[in-house]
């Protein structure tokens, strides 16, 4: 086959996959005109190569049944409903795609490594410590490899809030947004109805919580040891939930929109938290899971029993919005209706 025969070839072939996905309603995931009016089932921002899933409307129980184990008190169920449709991240924002639209472009990464860089810069806990003089020296940590594909952490809310902003900016300039749709951070209630995915149990997949292997298939959580601390690189070698969601469980903390409350009985619509508080809800526990403890109460309820608290779907803890120093704490974005945040 020549060249001028090869090159046919080629264009009939884009023509034949043309006509398959008009013939099948499918739509490519960089069709902007697609996202813009909530028909894309996938979405990858430009730039920075954010991947986003789009999470039909609908409604589900919130919060968990009294007889769930490791269940709190706040955690009363009642039924919500998300009314309209919205994007979520695939994955856990991480630490190059927070950096590339965060920091300076000429920004020097590799002398930052071995130093410790400001934190109200971003700065994630691998990068501020360096080798041997830190608090986590395993393979992970400062002065070994860049991690730049583990979840961005150390970010205050405010900070996260700030990241949404500059990109919601770009991307209404680029004319890429539906009407009314901003990014910003999930509310709890559309984070904890894309984690669990249609699911009613303490986690988004069916797994022995006995086993520290099976958890394992679908959240990162380490044993509390100074040598394996420490964050993963997102999705990495780990299972999804239904709806393509992966470390829903486990990674990191991620920040919700929402200040802390008990929830308030009764159904609600696209409830959004309190007008004001002194703590946000953050939600999906974090690598920060099991404690080694004593060997001899690791039998299976005990270990049941250290996993399950804060990684489970109707999970909930809150911290100040001002923290920043959490190497446990991250955040995933939603393209979804509301309005920016500004920090001016």
């Amino acid at each position: 086959m020549n060249f001028e025969q090869e090159a046919i070839m080629k264009e009939m072939a884009t023509c034949m996959v043309v006509v398959f996905l008009v013939g099948t309603g499918a739509v490519a995931a960089d069709d902007a005109a697609a996202l813009k009016s909530l028909q894309a089932e996938d979405w990858t921002v430009p730039g920075i190569e954010m991947k986003l899933k789009r999470i039909e409307a609908g409604s589900f129980t919130m919060g968990s049944p009294g007889g769930e184990i490791g269940r709190r008190e706040d955690e009363v169920q009642h039924t919500v409903k998300i009314s309209k449709p919205f994007y979520m991240g695939v994955y856990e924002v991480t630490q190059r795609q927070f950096y590339k639209l965060m920091m300076p472009p000429d920004y020097d990464y590799e002398i930052w490594r071995f130093k410790r860089g400001p934190i109200h810069d971003g700065a994630a806990f691998c990068y501020r410590y360096p080798r041997g003089g830190g608090l986590i020296n395993g393979p992970g940590a400062v002065g070994g490899d860049r991690t730049d594909l583990n979840p961005m952490e150390c970010v205050t809310w405010k900070r996260a809030c700030e990241f949404c902003r500059k990109l919601t900016e770009i991307e209404r300039k680029a004319g890429r947004l539906p009407e009314g749709y901003v990014y910003r951070l999930p509310t709890e209630a559309e984070w904890e109805y894309a984690c669990r995915a249609g699911t009613t149990g303490p986690y988004n997949v069916e797994c022995d919580v006995t086993q520290l292997g099976s958890i394992h298939q679908f959240a990162w959580v380490a044993p509390f040891s100074w040598t394996s601390f420490g964050t993963r690189a997102v999705g990495d070698n780990r299972k999804p939930n239904a709806w393509g969601l992966y470390d829903m469980h486990g990674n990191v903390y991620e920040w919700c929109l929402d200040w802390y409350r008990p929830y308030e009985k009764g159904e609600a619509v696209d409830p959004t938290g309190p007008a004001e508080g002194t703590e946000k809800v953050i939600r999906g526990g974090c690598f920060a899971g099991v404690d080694k403890g004593d060997k001899k109460r690791h039998d299976a309820k005990d270990l049941e029993e250290q996993v399950h608290p804060f990684l489970r779907s109707a999970a909930r803890y809150r911290v100040p919005p001002s923290i920043s120093s959490y190497a446990i704490l991250g955040f995933r974005m939603v393209l979804a209706p509301g309005k920016v945040i500004s920090n001016r």
